[in-house]
């Protein structure tokens, strides 16, 4: 997780990366790709130094976290949680396996989020027990259940509860004769797939959220990420937190930043996903994704009405060559061409300008 000042910097990179007349030494644009990674991994300081920086952080918006919950089992047999172990070290597997979740859990605030999963007892597929009977859940839930697999649209027999966080239950399916791996949150009102290329989730795991709670005041999402070990066991990590209403529960670089965001929040975006990706001289491109139809989109500037922006849905996205775009003409009729990067990695922004009738042709 970055600080205050590689925040910064990030920004400024960013700034004169895609700026007009911009650019970058060697050296920057490999420090940039630097802070571009690490603003995906979490950070791994104590909680406690995190709740502190939280607690001291002018205007920060209202926030409860809960530890996240990790989940161990074959594929196909969810395993049920276990009391916390003791203080004992954990066997290597276990620790080597704990660094992998730690390291590609998708960050969803950039101040004071960590992933606590040291002492939380995993399921005995990590240390070579019999494998756990699977989850139990209620009459309700087991409805619930029932009426995900009625809809047809996975592999019969794929549909397995992973993990229960408060009300909600997490689900692992596939589709298409396995093509695609889903992950699919459930609160008895709404069902919400995230369904991607079973070979990519194999290698990089599979993340989804699901806003439950919501009122005029509070938002409470509940968050999770199946990764998978060498032997192809997937490893649930479940978590969930609150933020203010209309707050993204992110740090931006300005306020009319901040303001964009709230603005985009209430256009139907999911909190956690709008993200600067970079700048056309001084105007903003975001990239967020829509919170009903998960589609991932890139914005311009966000602050007009209509707002402009592309938009594709995540299966569109996982084609060979994985680029979101947006064109834009100006009053000149010189085009600007804005390209993203999309995926698990890091992302990146192309700008391309083609000459209009006046002052463009050189850019």
């Amino acid at each position: 997780m970055l600080n205050a000042d590689e925040l910064e910097e990030l920004r400024a990179l960013h700034a004169r990366a895609y700026g007009r007349d911009g650019g970058l030494t060697d050296a920057e644009a490999a420090r940039l790709r630097e802070l571009d990674v690490r603003r995906r991994a979490v950070d791994d300081a104590p909680a406690k130094a995190a709740q502190r920086e939280e607690s001291t952080a002018p205007d920060a918006p209202s926030r409860s976290w809960q530890d996240p919950k990790v989940f161990v089992a074959p594929l196909g047999v969810p395993a049920e949680p276990h009391e916390p172990e003791s203080s004992a070290s954990a066997p290597a597997s276990a620790t080597s396996f704990l660094s992998l979740v730690r390291s590609h859990w998708r960050p969803v605030a950039l101040a004071a989020a960590v992933l606590v999963v040291g002492g939380i007892g995993l399921g005995g597929a990590l240390f070579g027990k019999p494998a756990e009977p699977a989850l139990e859940l209620t009459p309700e839930q087991q409805k619930w259940h029932e009426a995900i697999v009625a809809g047809g649209d996975y592999d019969s027999g794929s549909v397995r509860a992973a993990a229960v966080e408060g009300d909600v239950v997490v689900w692992t399916a596939t589709k298409d004769e396995r093509k695609r791996t889903c992950l699919i949150f459930s609160d008895g009102d709404q069902a919400r797939p995230n369904c991607q290329l079973t070979d990519a989730v194999m290698s990089e795991g599979i993340w989804g959220s699901i806003v439950v709670e919501a009122n005029s005041e509070i938002r409470r999402e509940v968050q999770a990420q199946v990764l998978f070990t060498a032997s192809g066991q997937p490893a649930v990590a479940v978590s969930s937190y609150e933020h203010d209403s209309g707050s993204t529960g992110m740090t931006y670089a300005n306020a009319n930043e901040t303001r964009i965001a709230e603005k985009l929040v209430g256009e139907g975006f999911d909190p956690p996903s709008i993200w600067v990706i970079g700048y056309d001289d001084a105007v903003p491109i975001w990239t967020a994704t829509m919170s009903e139809s998960r589609e991932q989109c890139l914005i311009y500037d966000g602050a007009t009405d209509p707002i402009e922006l592309s938009c594709s849905d995540t299966e569109s996205l996982q084609a060979d060559t994985p680029l979101l775009g947006l064109s834009r003409i100006d009053a000149s009729g010189a085009t600007t061409r804005y390209e993203m990067q999309a995926g698990n990695g890091p992302s990146f922004l192309v700008i391309t300008r083609e000459g209009g009738e006046v002052g463009a042709a050189g850019d």
